[in-house]
C-alpha cells in the first residue's frame, strides 16, 4: 500500500434486514460510520421500520433481489421481477428506490450484468469478503479483514440470517473491533456511491 495515498473503506451488509440489523445500526451510530445495506425484498417486507431507520440515519440502501436466487439461472424477465419487486417495496417505505444492485453469491456473468445495467442499476461486488458467513469466531473475522486490507476496501459482511449463514452474532461482535482498528489506522469510511467517486471507476458492460 502507498503510505501517502488516502485509505478508504466501505462497509457493506447483505441479506437483511433482520433483527441483527438494529444492533449493527447501533454500532455504526456509536462510531458515526456510514455503511451500505444490500437488502432482500422479502425481508424488507418483514422489517419496514429497519429500512426506514437505515435511510433516516443516512446509510445507503441497495437491492439484493427479492428471494436471493443465483441470478445467472434466471431469465431476463425473472431477473427483472426480482429487482423491480424489491425496488417497489423499498420505495413504499422511503419514497425512492435504489440504483445499486448486488448479485447474491457474487454470481454474475456478462449477460446478467448487461441486463442489470439496462434496468438502470449499477452492479456492486467487493474486494474483501469478511468470511462472516463462514467463520463463527469474531476474532477470526477481524483478523481476516485486517490481513487482507488494501488502500481501497469494499468489505462485504452480513446482517441477514435467512440465507444459509445462520445467526449473525459473530458479525455484531466483530464489528466494533474492526471499526476501531480502521479508525486507528486512518481509514476513511465512505458509502458505496462515494467509493465509486473516490476509489474505483465503474466499468460499463455494454
Amino acid at each position: 500500500m502507498d503510505p501517502n495515498s488516502p485509505k478508504y473503506v466501505s462497509l457493506t451488509f447483505d441479506d437483511g434486514p433482520s433483527a441483527y440489523t438494529a444492533y449493527i445500526l447501533n454500532i455504526l451510530k456509536r462510531y458515526n460510520i456510514p455503511a451500505t445495506f444490500f437488502v432482500v425484498g422479502s425481508e424488507v417486507k418483514k422489517f419496514p421500520n429497519l429500512i426506514q431507520r437505515i435511510d433516516t440515519e443516512k446509510h445507503v440502501i441497495g437491492n439484493h433481489t427479492w428471494n436471493h436466487p443465483d441470478i445467472t439461472t434466471l431469465s431476463k424477465n425473472e431477473l427483472w421481477r426480482e429487482i423491480n419487486s424489491t425496488n417497489i417495496e423499498i420505495e413504499k417505505i422511503i419514497g425512492y428506490s435504489p440504483n445499486l444492485f448486488r448479485p447474491p453469491y457474487s454470481s454474475i456473468n456478462d449477460k446478467t450484468a448487461a441486463a442489470i445495467e439496462k434496468f438502470g442499476m449499477t452492479s456492486v461486488l467487493w474486494n474483501i469478503d469478511s468470511q462472516d458467513w463462514h467463520e463463527k469466531s469474531p476474532f477470526a473475522i477481524h483478523q481476516y479483514i485486517i490481513k487482507n486490507l488494501k488502500n481501497n476496501n469494499l468489505i462485504v459482511m452480513h446482517d441477514g440470517d435467512q440465507y444459509g449463514s445462520g445467526p449473525r452474532n459473530q458479525t455484531v461482535a466483530s464489528l466494533p473491533k474492526i471499526i476501531k482498528y480502521l479508525i486507528k489506522n486512518n481509514y476513511h469510511f465512505i458509502t458505496v456511491p462515494e467509493f465509486h467517486q473516490l476509489a474505483y471507476k465503474i466499468e460499463k458492460w455494454s
